[in-house]
């Protein structure tokens, strides 16, 4: 398929994906595989995703939060309950190369949907199921969301001050951190049906993929048998010390790095404590951390001279530090960098509205174009163009399934 610049839209085009999910795991999985050059049908009920009705918007169902995860797709109105609308969809299937879902583990197969009714009916399909705990275990029938994968998998044990309150983090991590590997097994699914001719299930657990975020945590609990615990730290990492955040005397505040014996004495320097670099509280690595409440006392002080983060910023550069001042979202949402690199990209939102911009594919991938190429859909908004296209129905039956509710668009 080729894009709006004339270049190929990505490695993935003439994919076609069924789209079952809702809320962000789900429709944040497709949205990657839509920049990738997939063909991306979202099946939707009447109601549609209740992403859709989010305050901030750019019209009754398209909120920002939904226009993020589905720019790029088409949608399809079907009442998956009615006996012929369950048909429709397998019908869908049999032209499908995948299927992204997050219903609770057994909700697909009540509907006549799951993954051997699919196998049935086109046995190379690739179904792949994205939940809380995943489809097997002793917690897959446990229901919740994102902040609970967080608590469960331990990394909220690890995030804030010692001391202070636990804290979620700031963006839907758990979701889109599962849908990340969704997409990367899914590409390996792929693969190997192109080995076996057959199809797979991909399970995906939001509890598995942020467990295995926390490696470095896990290795220290594993070696020690659970008695050292890693701990919370804020913005001081226990093992790269120092390291963090440090404040100037405005309030503004710089995260910086000096990890190693070098990177560590060239910051004695720069603070006017050169001697700092051979004293035994910190001439080594172990000994930093072991006394890095000291250490990171004295660094705050040090901090409290400057008015500016850019201040701040240029003392630490110029000793060849890494350091960098702590952007707002307001600010990055009109970088030049971002915008340049396509990380964000223009969408016509359609509806009067114009071009807003959009996080797009992180990455850039020579001879490709992995922007957006068309705006988020309203419900039901492809419904005719799709089972045209797809299923070659005529007008006639069309209007007989519209009629009957089997189907709907919000044209």
């Amino acid at each position: 398929m080729v894009g709006s610049v004339g270049v190929m839209t990505g490695g993935y085009s003439g994919l076609r994906v069924l789209d079952l999910s809702q809320v962000i795991a789900g429709p944040f999985c497709t949205r990657l595989l839509s920049d990738l050059g997939a063909d991306v049908i979202r099946i939707e009920s009447r109601a549609g995703d209740i992403m859709r009705r989010l305050p901030i918007g750019y019209g009754t169902d398209l909120s920002t939060a939904f226009a993020q995860y589905n720019v790029g797709k088409r949608s399809v109105g079907i009442d998956l309950k009615s006996p012929a609308g369950l048909e429709l969809a397998l019908q869908l299937a049999e032209q499908s190369d995948l299927v992204v879902e997050n219903f609770r583990p057994g909700t697909l197969d009540r509907l006549g949907l799951g993954y051997s009714a699919l196998q049935e009916r086109n046995s190379r399909i690739v179904l792949c199921s994205i939940g809380l705990f995943g489809s097997t275990g002793p917690y897959s029938q446990m229901s919740g969301h994102g902040m609970v994968a967080e608590a469960y998998s331990g990394l909220m044990s690890l995030t804030g001050n010692d001391g202070g309150p636990f804290t979620h983090f700031g963006t839907p991590l758990g979701d889109m951190n599962a849908a990340v590997h969704a997409v990367a097994a899914i590409g390996s699914a792929l693969y190997q049906r192109e080995q076996t001719g057959q199809g797979s299930h991909v399970d995906i657990s939001s509890f598995d993929a942020l467990f295995a975020m926390i490696d470095q945590a896990v290795g220290q609990a594993v070696f020690t048998g659970g008695e050292r615990e890693y701990g919370r730290y804020g913005s001081k990492h226990p093992q790269t010390v120092p390291s963090g955040v440090l404040t100037t005397n405005s309030g503004a505040a710089v995260t910086f790095s000096a990890v190693g014996d070098g990177p560590w004495g060239t910051l004695a320097a720069l603070i006017g404590r050169p001697e700092l670099a051979d004293d035994p509280r910190f001439v080594d690595i172990e000994s930093r951390i072991a006394n890095r409440e000291e250490l990171y006392e004295i660094l705050d002080n040090w901090a409290l001279r400057f008015g500016t983060a850019d201040d701040l910023v240029a003392a630490l550069s110029a000793a060849g530090l890494p350091a960098a001042r702590i952007r707002s979202v307001a600010e990055n949402v009109s970088d030049p960098h971002l915008i340049e690199r396509g990380t964000l990209a223009p969408v016509d939102m359609g509806g009067g509205t114009g071009e807003k911009l959009v996080q797009s594919a992180p990455y850039v991938i020579s001879g490709a174009d992995v922007r957006p190429q068309s705006p988020p859909p309203h419900i039901g908004e492809h419904t005719s163009q799709v089972l045209t296209e797809l299923l070659r129905l005529p007008q006639s039956e069309l209007d007989e399934l519209y009629a009957a509710g089997t189907i709907y668009t919000s044209n």
